[in-house]
């Protein structure tokens, strides 16, 4: 009899231990989906500090992810749709009979929809209040949602049909028209107002690209031919569009920007427009070019332009203050370079990962963007905890915004000041004793200067010496000037420092006039020269609006008259209107949020906004994203409480009260004189 060997038996063992082990994993798992748990993915935090991968085992047909990337989802080669969370846990997971060639989800995180190649439409609510699907008779291989989920925009035919079709549905699955076109190559859906939202959209016809723009009533708008439409700003009133070697720029109503001729082999594969701009960036597949990324400002002037990897994935960051390239061609094989560059084109970190990328999304949150691998590779990638982030040590050392107060405590008196800044003046707000004179204490510490993080500038030299003279009786404020103040060489900084004066003297209604002296005489030249005319009088602020402005690294609220920006409709519903116009430009504040009616009475303002509001309101929102939201509210408030004889500001979603999630401003506020904008901490 042979004699089996030791080691046939540890051969043995090692079988039964795999074999037991992807039994064990296999039933953990299917128990998992038939109770709905989130599958968790493999972890490995001694590489780095990104959040790791969740594995599929499959080819996706499409990936869309929400505005604060809260939720993931996307369709495989398994006929199956999977929705994730921002830590890439399974939510669900829902089979269909066809390849679900199209899966979205509306910016809001409320809506999905999934087209199929069978001729499928699927619409959904996250909270599965809504379910309904359409059996077409053509693949459906577009499908766009709105922002808040009120309608679906598909493009379906087959592949081998000249007339394909354009179709708008509403979130209750009546289809509303049907436009026949060629076959679709993008669709892009503006706005959710009946009258005044848009379809943008691009299709063959014959040997030829058209572009075309829509209504949301399925009234053709304008069409423009040999153009392919590429990009729509975020903002929704520019269009970018390439013809063979032309790159164009509309505006939505079809005219004419600009256009730019690009190098005859550059065959440009992305477009993109600044979030925060309209400046535009322009990448080419091909290698032979010398550069292949461009970056046009908003007259179409070239900024920058340089050569970056081939077949590299480039999209700006949601702030649009940086750029992020990914590519693995031609680097390392199963590995990604990650390039960030600044608005400038200059390099400023670069890192790699393991999986070889071929999607990258960015949303509206600028801390995260979604990497998406072969074979069904999801990362959600931390821009904050990347190798190149945790280089940075400093850091910031004001905070991103500092909301408006209107109540102080007992014991606090406080003083706003105006302090110089690239943008113009900009009020703060900052605490003092209570036992000074608050005229006196304005004047102290406009020469002391603002604070080192505010990214301010001062007027007043700091060696500076200035008595102060108030009476009550006439209104009269005698300010005695150190003959140094008197005489600053710069005719700029002396312009400056009466703006100074009259912009924070102007807080104080008590005060009438403003007279210079030096040595107890009238000032008569100030500065390098310039006449100066006696009494200045106290800026007091007309029919201003409240613009959140970009310093440094934080936000401030900034006064500015309407007659200085041409607004001409100067009623109350005429300031909101612009000032949401302004908020828009920011890259956290919805593209379409609009203002659908704003009416006062004796009691209280009454603002109202379509729903796109609620998405400056993510569930679980981190600090920054709340102070986003607070900056925001406090312009509308500030701005409707100045345009009108109310107090009481109460804002309306869609003519319903709603009310943000926890930890966020309330939408309802009383603002009583006088409240301290931008105040220090």
């Amino acid at each position: 009899m042979k004699r089996i060997q030791p080691h046939y038996f540890l051969i043995a063992l090692l079988v039964l231990i795999v074999v037991a082990g992807v039994a064990i994993y296999s039933f953990r798992t299917l128990s998992l989906l038939k109770q709905g748990e989130p599958i968790e993915p493999p972890t490995d935090t001694e590489e780095n500090d990104l959040f790791e991968l969740w594995f599929t085992s499959a080819d996706l047909f499409d990936v869309s992810i929400d505005r604060n990337v809260t939720r993931i989802i996307f369709g495989n080669d398994q006929k199956k749709v999977s929705l994730l969370d921002r830590d890439r846990k399974l939510l669900w997971e829902k089979s269909f009979p066809a390849y679900p060639l199209q899966t979205k989800i509306s910016a809001c995180g409320n809506y999905l929809a999934v087209g199929t190649e069978g001729g499928g439409l699927f619409f959904m609510s996250f909270d599965s209040q809504s379910w309904w699907q359409q059996e077409l008779s053509d693949p459906v291989y577009l499908v766009e949602l709105s922002a808040n989920g009120k309608w679906v925009l598909i493009g379906r035919g087959a592949p081998e049909q000249e007339t394909h079709y354009l179709e708008l549905f509403n979130q209750d699955e009546i289809k509303h028209w049907s436009i026949p076109t060629g076959p679709l190559q993008k669709i892009y859906l503006s706005g959710e107002q009946l009258n005044r939202g848009k379809i943008f959209y691009s299709y063959q016809q014959d040997d030829t690209m058209v572009t075309a723009a829509a209504s949301l009533t399925g009234e053709i708008l304008w069409e423009i031919e040999d153009a392919a439409l590429m990009a729509v700003s975020r903002t929704e009133d520019r269009l970018a569009l390439v013809n063979e070697n032309e790159l164009m720029v509309y505006s939505a109503q079809g005219a004419l920007l600009w256009r730019r001729a690009l190098p005859a082999e550059f065959k440009t594969s992305t477009v993109l427009f600044n979030p925060q701009n309209n400046n535009l960036l322009v990448y080419g597949s091909d290698n032979r070019v010398d550069e292949n990324l461009y970056c046009f400002n908003a007259t179409g002037k070239i900024i920058w332009q340089k050569k970056i990897a081939e077949g590299a994935l480039v999209s700006f960051t949601a702030d649009g203050g940086q750029i992020i390239t990914c590519s693995w061609r031609y680097y390392k094989e199963d590995f990604s370079q990650v390039v960030l560059y600044d608005e400038s084109g200059t390099e400023l970190s670069c890192w790699e990962l393991g999986m070889r990328v071929e999607r990258l999304l960015v949303a509206a949150n600028r801390r995260y963007i979604v990497l998406v691998g072969e074979d069904g590779y999801i990362d959600v990638v931390d821009l904050e905890k990347t190798p190149a982030h945790e280089k940075e040590t400093k850091e910031a050392a004001a905070p991103f915004y500092s909301s408006v107060l209107t109540r102080l405590q007992p014991d606090q008196t406080a003083i706003t000041l105006f302090f110089f800044s690239d943008t113009g003046f900009v009020p703060v707000s900052r605490l003092i004793s209570r036992t000074k004179t608050p005229l006196h204490a304005v004047i102290e510490e406009l020469i002391r200067g603002p604070s080192r993080e505010s990214c301010l500038l001062r007027m007043i030299p700091k060696e500076a010496a200035i008595e102060v003279l108030f009476n009550s009786e006439s209104g009269q404020l005698y300010l005695e000037l150190s003959p140094e103040l008197a005489g600053i060489s710069s005719s700029a900084q002396a312009k400056g420092v009466l703006n100074s004066f009259r912009y924070t003297v102007g807080c104080f209604p008590e005060v009438r006039e403003i007279y210079l002296t030096v040595n107890q005489k009238p000032v008569e030249l100030f500065g390098d020269g310039m006449v100066l005319e006696q009494p200045l009088k106290p800026y007091r602020w007309r029919d201003p609006l409240f613009i959140p402005v970009h310093i440094g690294e934080r936000y401030y609220l900034v006064p500015r008259e309407a007659r200085d920006m041409q607004i001409e409709q100067r009623d109350l519903e005429g300031m909101l209107q612009v000032e949401v116009r302004l908020c828009r430009t920011l890259y956290f504040v919805p593209g379409d949020l609009t203002l659908l009616e704003a009416t006062g009475n004796k009691d209280k303002v009454t603002i109202n906004l379509n729903r796109s509001l609620c998405m400056l309101f993510p569930e679980n929102g981190s600090t920054e994203e709340q102070l986003q939201a607070a900056m925001i509210l406090d312009a509308l408030y500030l701005t409707a409480v100045e345009n009108s004889d109310c107090h009481r500001i109460e804002i309306l979603v869609d003519g319903e009260s709603w009310s943000p999630p926890q930890g966020y401003p309330l939408l309802s506020r009383t603002f009583l004189k006088p409240y301290y904008i931008n105040p220090e901490f």
